[in-house]
């Protein structure tokens, strides 16, 4: 069976997270090796506490599953300090597998879990970056954007830095569809999704893992991308994730 490697942090509270992370890659037949990078106290309203693992056991951890067998891809979520990001960095040194970076730069409950300057050179080796549109803003300094023409300009940004691919998520934005852009050197694709009235938490952690999940079984960039957001969009549908086996797509 496919593993993926998953670096990340607990959630007390199920709704995102490790834990949604195992849902997602157990929904599409591959099995987790799972990194704790920060263990955080949360409901899903609030952020109570956040502590982040001692770089050298983010390292460790990752080295082991690592030893246990190769991995066909790697998503990395929160991280909680620079020295992790770091860690993560090194010990992913000659690993082959697509990595897909989600930037978890703020709980979804609104809690920080990294501060200070990006990690650029951890989201250099990303096969992909998944921010949401604070978190892009985030990272180019720029104000919060609010055009498609704001959308490339800061995901230009984020590329200028060294990311290969970005994808700029469109889930907090306004209007009838949400859309998110993918914007590399050489292609810019818009995907779309009609906006659903739907609260369901840990969908970014979600999508990052579906995207992971879909290049480990050998589907390009845009198909995996395309495949992960239909599956996103149906546990919105269905307003749970419990049944994620049964809408796979």
């Amino acid at each position: 069976m496919t593993r993926l490697l998953i670096i990340g942090g607990t959630d007390s509270s199920g709704g995102a997270g490790l834990t949604r992370d195992a849902w997602v890659a157990q929904a599409h037949g591959i099995a987790v090796a799972p990194v704790v990078s920060v263990v955080t106290a949360q409901t899903n309203s609030r952020l109570h506490a956040a502590w982040p693992m001692p770089a050298d056991s983010v390292g460790q951890q990752i080295a082991a599953a690592l030893a246990c067998g190769p991995v066909g891809a790697v998503k990395i979520g929160a991280l909680g300090t620079h020295d992790n990001a770091a860690a993560v960095h090194e010990a992913l040194a000659g690993q082959g597998a697509a990595v897909v970076f989600d930037p978890v730069l703020k709980t979804s409950s609104g809690g920080g879990l990294l501060s200070g300057p990006p990690p650029w050179p951890l989201l250099a080796r990303a096969a992909l970056v998944t921010p949401n549109l604070q978190e892009a803003a985030m990272l180019a300094q720029r104000p919060l954007p609010q055009t498609p023409a704001q959308v490339v300009s800061v995901a230009e940004v984020i590329l200028s830095k060294g990311a290969r691919a970005v994808l700029i998520k469109g889930g907090h934005g306004t209007g009838p569809m949400s859309c998110d852009m993918l914007k590399t050197a050489t292609q810019q694709h818009v995907f779309q999704s009609p906006r659903l009235r739907a609260e369901l938490r840990g969908t970014g952690c979600a999508l990052a893992t579906a995207i992971a999940c879909n290049l480990a079984q050998g589907r390009d960039l845009k198909a995996a991308i395309g495949a992960a957001k239909a599956f996103v969009h149906a546990c919105l549908q269905a307003g749970t994730y419990l049944e994620a086996e049964a809408i796979r797509p």
